[in-house]
């Protein structure tokens, strides 16, 4: 019996609920048009942002190959680098580091009448803060996993004017990645011309040691000759009375009697000596060195190094460089860019309606409930 009592009490409630909106009806409806309004209003003074995105990628491989040979001299000369200088993946990544600074997106949206106007009353603190803000709209992205293609894209209340600052932004940074090209291609072959050039310095500096020991060596010979010469004078020993194997070597048991060849020169004759004394002195330069241990290697080296064409040849194939079209590098398309508007008014419009209505009955039940509070309170 009491679950049938609680059953009708429970109707007469909502009964009385329903009864109790109708009545407030007019308020909801009030409540609901003001607050579409509210949402109309919104969507239409509310600045509309476009997302657009395309696709970026590497500049064709057949675009790089008229710069192999930038990449061939620095391999083969001394700096004892590894890999290329100058390729489509190495380009395509310098671009996205470039790009990814801000600072060149910075330099396009600052002439922007619309950038212009948004900050003209902000102190120069605050306008690098905006230009940063307005930049990182514009965006280089890596592929999302399962896809291989790099996304190029902006937010901007202007699709066609966020597509125009982005294709000049990407403009200047292709010309800045250039100039970043040519100085590196300029300052290795600076470091090559310093290199060569030190070892050059090096390699002079052990020529003279060796032209200077060489001239040590040949007054310490003569010197010896000399002596050598005036004994066998003394002893009246005029040609060679020298048989070495037959004085290094006994020929009964074979053995050896160690004598040194330098106690017995001598015995060569003073015309001999004297012959090899004059031979010395009428050597020229040149000639002396050419005996020199060490010299041919060296001069080798020197002959190397002053024929080295490797700094030349980088700086000459700047010249294919400072030609080429920078635009040609990477790949992108912003005709084929999806654009997207953020701007939503007929869901604007539909959450208006609701939230207004939600409130509209909310302010009934609640104003109805005070309402019956009172009146008991008053009976009371």
């Amino acid at each position: 019996m009491s679950e049938v009592s609680q059953s009708n009490d429970d109707e007469i409630d909502l009964f009385e609920l329903f009864e109790t909106l109708w009545r407030g009806k007019w308020k909801i409806i009030v409540t609901t048009v003001i607050a579409t309004l509210v949402g109309i209003a919104f969507s239409l003074f509310k600045p509309n942002l476009y997302e657009v995105s395309t696709s970026i990628q590497n500049g064709k491989p057949s675009v790089f190959l008229k710069h192999n040979i930038i990449n061939d001299v620095i391999k083969d000369s001394r700096l004892n680098l590894t890999g290329d200088l100058i390729s489509a993946p190495i380009i395509f990544s310098m671009v996205i580091d470039e790009f990814n600074d801000y600072e060149t997106i910075i330099n396009i949206i600052s002439n922007d009448e619309f950038v212009r106007k948004s900050i003209k009353d902000l102190d120069e603190n605050d306008k690098r803060k905006a230009l940063i803000k307005y930049a990182k709209l514009f965006e280089i992205t890596p592929p999302f996993k399962n896809e291989k293609n790099w996304m190029l894209s902006f937010e901007w209340h202007d699709d066609e004017e966020g597509s125009r600052l982005l294709n000049e932004a990407l403009i200047l940074t292709l010309i800045n990645v250039k100039t970043t090209l040519l100085n590196d291609i300029d300052q290795l072959a600076t470091s090559l011309e310093i290199n060569i050039q030190r070892e050059l310095e090096n390699l002079g500096n052990e020529l003279n040691l060796i032209k200077q020991r060489q001239k040590y060596e040949n007054n310490q010979r003569i010197l010896y000759l000399v002596e050598q010469s005036a004994i066998a004078k003394e002893l009246g020993i005029d040609t060679n009375t020298l048989d070495a194997n037959a004085l290094a070597q006994t020929p009964s048991s074979g053995t050896s009697l160690n004598i040194s060849s330098n106690e017995i020169f001598h015995l060569r004759g003073f015309k001999a000596i004297d012959k090899e004394i004059s031979l010395i002195k009428s050597r020229s330069e040149e000639e002396q060195l050419l005996l020199a241990s060490g010299y041919i290697d060296i001069t080798e080296e020197i002959t190397s190094l002053e024929n080295d064409l490797s700094a030349s040849q980088l700086r000459n194939s700047v010249k294919s460089i400072e030609n080429d079209n920078p635009n040609n590098w990477i790949q992108f398309d912003l005709t084929l860019a999806d654009s997207k508007s953020q701007k939503n008014s007929k869901l604007y419009v539909a959450l208006s309606i609701v939230l207004g209505g939600m409130l509209g009955a909310m302010y009934v039940l609640i104003s109805n409930s005070i309402r019956e509070r009172k009146e008991r309170l008053v009976k009371a």
